[in-house]
């Protein structure tokens, strides 16, 4: 069981270097590449048959559904990218039904710090010139914020196993 234990581990750790290129990636390039998307989805599974604990992984599917099927209605909406909403959608997965509220909302506050951030170095770059203009023209790479909400999820799924209670 423990080589098990540290092969989850391992998953794990490889699940939040996904997220944390992701959030890299969306940094510099404002794109989230397809291939960090389908390795989150793509490792899965390995988390599943690996967890000291069983997975009700359906219920994890059906989250990360539900989650892309609304994210697809920000999408439309001009809300936020494609990427962004692969990514939302990819993390929801191993958040799963227990933790999908917890990883949202920590997503939403990094987001919402994140816009903040900007916004202000935004308004500061300007001097205070056309700061509306400015800031309606600026992206937001909300790609580190996931990142930050699902590298918080996967610190919660790991509690489990690094402290056995």
């Amino acid at each position: 069981m423990l080589a098990l234990t540290a092969f989850h581990l391992g998953i794990l750790a490889i699940a939040a270097a996904l997220l944390i290129a992701a959030a890299v990636c969306d940094a510099r390039y404002y794109r989230i590449p397809n291939r960090i998307c389908l390795a989150l989805l793509l490792l899965f599974p390995l988390c599943v048959l690996t967890a000291p604990e069983a997975i009700d992984w359906k219920q994890h599917l059906m989250v990360s559904g539900l989650v892309l099927i609304c994210g697809f209605a920000m999408y439309v909406g001009r809300l936020a990218g494609a990427g962004d909403i692969k990514l939302l959608a990819a993390a929801s997965l191993w958040a799963g039904p227990h933790l999908v509220a917890i990883f949202l909302v920590t997503t939403a506050i990094a987001g919402g710090l994140l816009a903040l951030t900007i916004a202000a170095a935004t308004y500061i770059r300007h001097h205070g010139r056309q700061p509306a203009a400015a800031l309606a023209r600026t992206p937001i790479p909300y790609g580190i914020a996931i990142g930050l909400g699902g590298l918080n999820t996967l610190y919660m799924v790991a509690q489990p196993i690094l402290f056995p209670g």
